[in-house]
């Protein structure tokens, strides 16, 4: 009974002095056992049910249930819930639903979930069928009113229920020995296999794996498509996976697979989320997250009247997210959605499984005739040449010199459009950005109208590919008009942040707020913004996006980083540095001003209160680009490292530039700024901000800390230069200064004890 408690996210505990019962949230028990104090099934003695959950001890709703070990004694217990506990409960003024449970979590079992609508006991149902699963927390706060309704729709089970499934029968498929890549398809022909034929599946070892592979086929058949029913199967010849199949089918029926024959939301949602789980990047694909699939359908606004297609489909991300737009944003039916489904949506994909999974995902979300087929979209004589108004796509990443390139996608992607299509895809950054890319984006261009391009999170699709991607909105057939800003945005915060190699969930999503800005073209500071561009730019959003003034708040987290560097640095190489100093002092070393080597020339100086109001900014010392012919020495050399506050180490150099100052690295930890103390050498891959007379010592840590926040804006193919970095703003209130002035005194009291000076 637990294992079916938790698949809808009871967190069961027992109370104190080993009561059996069971609840949410406790704060005294004291109430209920006085219910049932001198009640029994007998009419003699005390007794109390199995279970009764509750998540207070107020008024609030009460969930009783009996339990039962053998499956014919379902009457038996939904009466005693009923008639004994239930009838306790109602009488003592609890709003209350009765719950009868016979047979056992590994084998077989039934439940019926009843409630008192205040003048006698009636089936809580679904679809007018009495449910066969047991409300979670909100469900029953919704249905124990005996004013409340009786029908009730299944809900996703929380995400760490699934997690905890998932992990189980991933442990259960490598038992049998499958091998992570074919772990989808078998996830996928189970799901497939019990939704299609309700659960009519024999469970002894000797049919089970056979029963599968008959309903899936029967499955692609009537969505007519035989031709993949050979793609989604089990191995019917292995021995091990027909002994745990038991087991996977028995969690699967407990999320409601078997009994969703009209709620194609929570079926299809379910196997996402569950696919998502089960390794769904194992079969070497990089599937679109659902929120990402669903942003993109709502930056192309699709309508009911759109023909949506998706050349490189996986396992149908996109085309689910359109569906889920027609349904959400259109108000479009369920039995209007099927009819849509089959006309308007259209996928490619040429890998055979992932292509039956893609069919089986749109089967369970009611597509009785999918327009999913296994293709190429190259190859295919079934091309939608100028048919679809708008393209969804996440074209695979190329990982071999033979592997088609992305633009080759968006090209083919640009073909399927009809005059004014809209296309959001996918890129990489280096399509935005690399010099040998550049006819192409000119080529672009020249037919067609670049809407916008939106930066997505780093870690999105991490450790499966690379970090640095975009989304492009293109409108076909229209020459760009270059007097015609473009939208351009950053999210960095999509709601989700990667944990221990897993997404969890996190407040603060920029999603919606970049969509709002992208319809009506307006500009957030650091997030979005619109500007023209020209034909030999490249599109980098960094470029465009205007930076915003960081909080002070902002800006003492990453001085604090700075100071705790620097700090470091001192006193982990102590001795080199009092070295350095006696050097200095003797005169066999001279710290000289930059201006000396750069041979004096004079910098504009930028109004605003930006980084060139108050910073010279100079590339370092080509000398010192290799350290080959170097030797050991006293002079620290500042390289492109983000350790050690960039020092490289120590060699025999005698170009010492005169602190303090802030190096920038151009390679390497890319604009990962640095504040340097002490006389040093910097080499070339660094930038230099030199600061101008009379900048206070503390606006070095502001400026570094500035130009840490914006790296972002930079990479190997978006290079961080002088002009890119002069314009960014500069806090510096005077309680700002005076804060940053503390932490730097406390931080000397530890360099000072630590050099013995």
């Amino acid at each position: 009974m637990a294992e079916i408690l938790e698949s809808q996210g009871w967190d069961l505990r027992r109370p104190p002095a080993g009561d059996l019962l069971r609840q949410q949230e406790y704060r005294s028990y004291a109430p209920l056992q006085e219910i049932f104090k001198g009640r029994s099934k007998t009419g003699t003695g005390a007794g109390i049910p199995e279970a009764i959950l509750v998540e207070r001890i107020t008024l609030a709703p009460l969930a009783v249930i009996e339990a039962k070990a053998d499956i014919d004694d379902l009457d038996k217990a939904v009466a005693e819930a009923t008639r004994f506990y239930g009838t306790a409960c109602v009488n003592a003024g609890y709003p209350t639903v009765a719950i009868g449970i016979a047979g056992t979590s590994e084998e077989a079992f039934s439940l019926r979930v009843l409630k008192w609508n205040g003048a006698r006991w009636v089936h809580i149902t679904y679809d007018g069928v009495p449910i066969t699963w047991i409300p979670n927390r909100a469900d029953l706060a919704r249905v124990a009113s005996p004013k409340g309704p009786s029908e009730l729709r299944p809900t996703v089970p929380p995400p760490e229920v699934l997690a905890q499934r998932a992990d189980e029968i991933n442990r259960l498929l490598r038992e049998s020995g499958i091998k992570d890549e074919f772990r989808p398809a078998v996830i996928g022909a189970v799901m497939l296999a019990l939704w299609s034929s309700q659960g009519n599946i024999r469970k002894e070892p000797e049919n089970i794996l056979s029963d599968i592979n008959r309903a899936c086929e029967q499955a692609f058949w009537r969505a007519k498509k035989p031709e993949l029913s050979n793609s989604l199967r089990v191995d019917e010849a292995n021995a091990k996976l027909a002994v745990k199949a038991r087991r996977i089918t028995n969690i699967l029926e407990r999320l409601n697979v078997t009994v969703l024959t009209a709620e194609y939301d929570y079926l299809g949602t379910l196997y996402e989320t569950f696919f998502r789980y089960t390794g769904g990047n194992t079969i070497g694909q990089y599937f679109t997250p659902r929120h990402v699939a669903a942003f993109m359908a709502d930056l192309s606004e699709i309508g009911t009247s759109d023909i949506v297609f998706d050349p490189a489909c996986g396992t149908g991300g996109f085309l689910i997210a359109a569906m889920n737009r027609l349904r959400d944003a259109c108000g479009v039916s369920r039995t209007q959605l099927v009819r849509l489904v089959q006309s308007r949506l259209i996928g490619f994909d040429d890998e055979p499984i992932t292509a039956a999974l893609c069919v089986a995902n749109m089967i369970l979300r009611g597509d009785g005739s999918t327009g999913v087929r296994k293709a190429d979209c190259f190859t295919s004589p079934d091309f939608p040449t100028g048919k679809a108004s708008v393209v969804l796509m996440n074209p695979p990443f190329p990982h071999v010199a033979t592997d088609r390139p992305p633009e080759d996608f968006v090209d083919r992607a640009l073909e399927a459009l009809q005059h004014r299509g809209r296309l959001a895809v996918i890129v990489p950054m280096h399509l935005l950005v690399k010099a040998e890319k550049s006819r192409w984006r000119r080529r672009l261009l020249g037919h067609h109208s670049l809407e916008g391009i939106i930066t997505l999170p780093d870690e999105l699709f991490q450790p499966y590919a690379q970090p640095y991607t975009n989304v492009i909105v293109v409108t076909k057939g229209i020459p760009h008009n270059f007097a015609k800003p473009v939208f351009f945005a950053r999210i960095d915060n999509d709601g989700l942040r990667l944990r221990k190699g897993v997404r969890v969930a996190r407040p603060g999503s920029q999603i919606a707020d970049v969509l709002g800005a992208f319809r009506d073209r307006s500009a957030i500071l650091g997030i979005c913004g619109n500007a023209r561009i020209a034909i030999d730019n490249d599109w980098r959003p960094g470029a465009y996006i205007p930076a915003r003034p960081l909080q002070d708040v902002e800006v003492l987290e990453e001085v604090g980083n700075l100071i705790r560097s620097e700090t470091a640095l001192v006193v982990r190489f102590s001795p080199q540095f009092r070295r350095l100093r006696e050097q200095i002092t003797a005169g066999n070393l001279v710290a000289r001003d930059f201006h000396e080597y750069v041979g004096g020339r004079a910098v504009p100086v930028l109004s605003g209160g930006v980084i060139g109001t108050y910073f010279e900014i100079f590339y370092g010392q080509k000398e010192l680009e290799t350290k080959d012919g170097l030797g050991e020495g006293d002079t620290p050399v500042i390289s492109s490292s983000g350790e050690n506050n960039g020092c490289h180490g120590f060699y025999d150099f005698d170009w010492l530039i005169e602190p303090p100052f802030v190096t920038v690295p151009r390679t390497g930890s890319i604009g990962k700024a640095h504040v340097q103390e002490w006389p040093c050498g910097a080499s070339s891959d660094n930038l230099i901000l030199w600061p101008r007379k009379g900048v206070p010592h503390e606006l070095l840590y502001v400026a570094a800390a500035v130009v840490r926040h914006e790296r972002w804006r930079f990479n190997y193919g978006s290079k961080i230069t002088p002009s890119r970095i002069a314009e960014f703003p500069i806090p510096k209130s005077p309680a700002l200064l005076r804060k940053i002035a503390a932490h730097l005194e406390e931080a000397g009291k530890i360099k000072r004890a630590a050099l013995g000076f």
